[in-house]
């Protein structure tokens, strides 16, 4: 407990004055995360197959660019194309084929969007980015005490053991609640009430489904961390992967509906 703690407090340390600063310290900030986080994917997805080194090194680059492409996104996602398929001319096709090349431009896809999302709404408005947090906080941290307090149906027991029924409930109430009033008062007084307490819920929601999937990508490669760069909390995916989802959500309901 203690170690986590500690890690906790260095990570508010670095992370928010990477918000409060923005600009292009946040960008860095960012593209170094999602770097890393890449780093952890692939390493697992290298369980079941090695990807040559040079193609490696061509992922990483595409997930830096991707992820600080700004207005030129769908160039880049083209220049990943190129990045992937390419390289199979030049290759055996037992050591890297058009399966292989599909399956690391999802990677690339996976990583890099979310944390290209996460980049574009703190470019945008820092209240829009801590409106975001504040739900995965406030979700994350209400599910847990829920769940420790009033627990009793299992959520997915086969994704995720601890996770239960009433904490998802309890956890998604707060993570709508305190949210709405943050955006209410410092991002955009006049939305309509109702339109504002559903994206919040859908987006607290899905930011538990995200949480899921990644527990299920853990299991899948019989994992319980990412990584251990985090002592005491795993890797950078362990720690953001609500947040990773929750921007992703809420970019495309902006985009789309408002």
């Amino acid at each position: 407990m203690k170690t986590r703690i500690i890690s906790a407090i260095v990570m508010l340390a670095i992370f928010v004055p990477l918000i409060i600063i923005g600009g292009l310290v946040f960008e860095i900030g960012i593209a170094v995360l999602s770097l890393l986080a890449f780093r952890e994917i692939i390493k697992l997805y290298e369980k079941e197959k090695k990807v040559p080194l040079v193609i490696k090194v061509l992922a990483f680059i595409s997930v830096g660019l991707l992820v600080m492409s700004y207005e030129s996104l769908l160039p880049c996602i083209a220049l990943i194309l190129l990045f992937c398929f390419m390289p199979i001319i030049f290759t055996d096709n037992k050591e890297y084929n058009i399966n292989n090349a599909a399956s690391l431009f999802g990677i690339i896809m996976f990583i890099g969007i979310p944390f290209y999302t996460m980049n574009i709404i703190r470019m945008s408005s820092i209240e829009e980015f801590i409106y975001l947090i504040s739900i995965t906080i406030f979700t994350d941290t209400f599910a847990y005490v829920g769940g420790r307090l009033l627990g009793k149906h299992k959520l997915m027991p086969k994704v995720s053991p601890n996770k239960t029924l009433e904490g998802s409930i309890i956890g998604s109430m707060m993570g709508t609640l305190v949210p709405c009033f943050i955006y209410l008062f410092y991002v955009r007084p006049d939305i309509n009430i109702a339109v504002l307490i559903g994206m919040t819920l859908i987006i607290s929601l899905l930011a538990q489904l995200g949480d899921l999937l990644f527990s299920s990508i853990k299991r899948n490669y019989n994992t319980k961390d990412f990584s251990n760069i985090i002592p005491g909390h795993g890797g950078i995916l362990d720690r953001f992967d609500s947040l990773l989802v929750a921007s992703l959500v809420y970019t495309i309901i902006i985009l789309l509906f408002l």
